[in-house]
């Protein structure tokens, strides 16, 4: 972002000043000759956001300048169009006028408040109008553009999403092969989506972290069961379903969880690999199961550590909300036995859902009279193989303080180290969700948490 470089930073009032110089000089295009070389995409809209909302008292320069790159991001040159466009920045610029940031603005302008703390928050505000911004010229230009070129744009983004997946996992699946002796080995795929939650989106940053802490060089890359996480044969990285990239040219989530699942079964398909996926929100277990089932022609045993149920209906409306992803599952038929361990927070439909479906719920609050069966599970009898699925939320705060929802009460790290360890069955794939590094303390604690999760599930599949 280009907080750092408004903060009395020299370059960027320099290359602010020749942005304005040349603004009245050329129109539009110092835009593209100024800003983007310098901040980028994202970055030049915050530069504008910041410049209008510094300078809205001398000068008018959001509408103008909007206005301008409004039409020329949308490419018409239409001189009858331009009514139509000034009305949707006037809409546009009278709710940008109702945000918080325009009271800090006038706020702002008073000597009788402090300006540090008053400009950190006004930047963030920004951040949030440049977002409203970029959501309106993305609606404005589809609404210029025939649809037929849409659709080839998004089927280019996702067929190379698909290609570098299966690239990828082609050669981790001839290395795995060439080293010999694996029956199975897991292969992390990390799936960086955030925006099916239902209150913070940080776990769409969390992959990289939790890639970082596995690989972190304060622990060795032993397992406690002493398997070698840097053995290909215990674990490889296909890298990232470029998830924002494909959302970004208008892909809705029916199309968004069908490249998901395709992307789990192309790592399937170079046998010994198996998923083990980085979410990201808890949404993501649902293609990600649906494609486990398929690939392998039937339905499997699902073992589910959450402090929440995640089985609504359609939580909010949304079908694909991290909240609903194990109705998804159970209506699709993708799994035989469904056993959620952790629960917490759970309301009367959680229950009626959870007996609609047959689902076996292992509450907190008798967690002592459970710890024995759970701690000695043997599932995927008559079945594909097992399914793990770990909401990092499943842990008590004390242990995992970097998740969206905090839930006091849940399992320790050990007590879901012992359920894992003691397990007995075929584990076909995994996932760790639901860790939001942007509530995460004490460097990275809780990516150490979901790290050590991750490591000991893959020595758990590798076989």
């Amino acid at each position: 972002m280009v907080k750092s470089r408004m903060m009395g930073d020299s370059t960027y009032k320099s290359t602010l000043a020749c942005f304005i110089k040349t603004l009245k000089s050329e129109g539009p295009l110092a835009f593209y000759k100024v800003l983007i070389p310098n901040f980028g995409w994202l970055g030049s809209w915050n530069v504008i956001m910041f410049l209008t909302l510094e300078q809205a008292k001398k000068v008018y320069l959001f509408k103008d300048v909007s206005r301008e790159i409004l039409l020329l991001l949308v490419q018409c040159g239409d001189v009858e169009l331009e009514k139509e466009i000034d009305e949707k920045i006037g809409q546009f610029i009278a709710r940008v006028e109702n945000t918080r940031a325009r009271k800090l603005m006038r706020r702002l302008a008073s000597s009788k408040f402090s300006v540090i703390p008053l400009f950190l928050s006004l930047f963030t505000d920004m951040r949030n109008v440049g977002r409203m911004g970029i959501r309106y010229l993305h609606n404005l230009s589809a609404a210029n553009v025939p649809i037929e070129l849409i659709e080839k744009g998004q089927k280019r983004v996702i067929e190379a999403s698909l290609t570098l997946i299966r690239e990828r996992a082609k050669l981790k699946g001839e290395l795995v092969r060439a080293v010999g002796g694996a029956v199975a080995s897991s292969s992390l795929l990390g799936i960086p989506l955030g925006h099916n939650s239902s209150f913070l989106q940080g776990p769409a940053f969390a992959p990289p972290h939790i890639r970082e802490a596995i690989w972190c060089g304060s622990t060795n890359t032993s397992t406690e069961e002493g398997k070698e996480i840097d053995d290909p044969r215990v674990l490889t990285d296909v890298g990232d379903v470029p998830v924002q990239e494909i959302r970004d040219t208008g892909v809705d989530d029916d199309r968004l969880m069908n490249t998901i699942s395709e992307s789990v079964k192309l790592v399937m398909e170079q046998d010994p690999l198996r998923p083990l996926v980085l979410g990201g929100d808890h949404s993501i277990s649902y293609p990600v199961v649906r494609a486990v089932s398929e690939k392998l022609g039937g339905p499997v045993d699902i073992l589910h550590l959450d402090a929440h149920p995640d089985i609504y209906e359609a939580f909010e409306g949304n079908k694909y909300s991290h909240a609903s992803s194990f109705a998804r599952i159970m209506e699709g038929g993708y799994a035989r036995r469904l056993l959620q361990v952790g629960i917490r927070s759970i309301n009367w439909e959680g229950r009626e859902q959870g007996k609609r479906f047959g689902v076996e719920q292992f509450e907190m609050r008798t967690f002592s009279k459970d710890r024995h069966f759970l701690e000695n599970l043997k599932l995927g009898e008559g079945v594909k193989g097992v399914y793990i699925s770990v909401d990092v939320d499943c842990l008590d705060p004390a242990f995992a303080p970097g998740v969206s929802h905090l839930e006091p009460g849940g399992l320790s790290f050990r007590d879901v180290l012992n359920i894992l360890q003691n397990l007995r069955g075929d584990i076909v794939g995994a996932d760790v969700v639901e860790y939001n590094p942007q509530r995460d303390i004490v460097g990275g604690m809780t990516a150490m948490v979901a790290a050590k999760l991750v490591r000991e599930l893959a020595a758990k599949m590798s076989k």
